[in-house]
């Protein structure tokens, strides 16, 4: 058995401006530490922060004002369970392969997440919808295998390192793996901040009134996918000139020769109508 969660006390002396350099979400657990900061070294992904020089936080907005009188010393309480903080150091680090999919956005944080499906367990109970080119999770059942996992409002960025914006075609990966490995990975975009959150409600609630633009089943769509890729190499590649000196038949003749041609209308030689004001 590992050990239970423990509540520690964290000194940080810190000067007045000085950024702590870690984010909390809302429930004041730390999703991120920067490097070469005060936290660095001190707090870890995990630790969930209950007070600052012994008061009590109420929410994270709480929890910045106390930070702001706290100098010359931050004394932070936080109950670390290091199991948990190995977890989410897991799903917070994305491998290069795949971080090179990822848009960042402030007010949100970046996550790997793995949803692991045995036969007779908990249904995966998701639903999704797409939005601009982004889908979204619109639904998690209550108890199933993707509210373990995910949230509302998470955008899912790639399923086993292949980049998904449409519904359609990240459905059926997401079964096609889960079938035949029994656990798919996938790279998620979670709201944080207030804004990132109306952000999200709004584009969920949008998605109700938006039509796909085009039906297509998820195979077409896959194949439509794979012949954009082929067309971008191929018009990466470089182009021949027409004015190329190998052949006689190809090569391009400039003429100074000035043509006149008369351009007629079929109205020619009628009177001009006046139009009434």
């Amino acid at each position: 058995m590992g050990e239970p969660s423990k509540e520690v006390v964290i000194e940080i002396p810190m000067e007045e401006g000085e950024p702590l350099g870690a984010t909390p979400n809302d429930k004041l657990v730390v999703v991120k530490v920067q490097p070469g900061t005060l936290a660095d070294g001190k707090l870890k992904c995990g630790d969930q922060i209950v007070k600052v020089n012994g008061t009590a936080i109420q929410n994270s907005n709480h929890f910045f004002q106390l930070l702001r009188y706290a100098p010359p010393v931050a004394r932070l309480t936080l109950v670390r369970d290091d199991k948990k903080a190995a977890e989410l150091e897991a799903r917070v680090h994305i491998p290069a392969e795949r971080a090179k999919y990822i848009q960042r956005r402030d007010g949100f944080v970046y996550n790997m997440v793995k949803i692991e499906w045995k036969p007779g367990g908990p249904k995966l109970g998701l639903g999704i919808k797409h939005y601009q080119n982004r889908v979204l999770v619109s639904r998690c059942d209550a108890g199933s295998l993707a509210a373990q996992n995910l949230a509302v409002g998470d955008h899912v960025i790639d399923i086993e390192a292949k980049p998904v914006t449409d519904k359609d075609v990240a459905r059926e990966l997401l079964l096609k793996t889960l079938q035949a490995q029994g656990f798919v990975t996938c790279v998620i975009e979670r709201p944080e901040s207030m804004e990132a959150k109306h952000w999200t409600q709004a584009a969920l609630s949008a998605t109700a009134q938006q039509p796909p633009s085009v039906h297509m089943n998820s195979d077409v769509r896959e194949i439509a996918a794979r012949e954009r890729t082929k067309l971008k190499d191929r018009n990466a590649q470089a182009k021949k000139s027409i004015l190329g000196k190998t052949q006689k038949t190809n090569r391009v003749t400039i003429s100074d020769k000035i043509g006149e041609y008369i351009i007629a209308s079929d109205n020619e030689g009628k009177n001009l109508r006046s139009v009434r004001k």
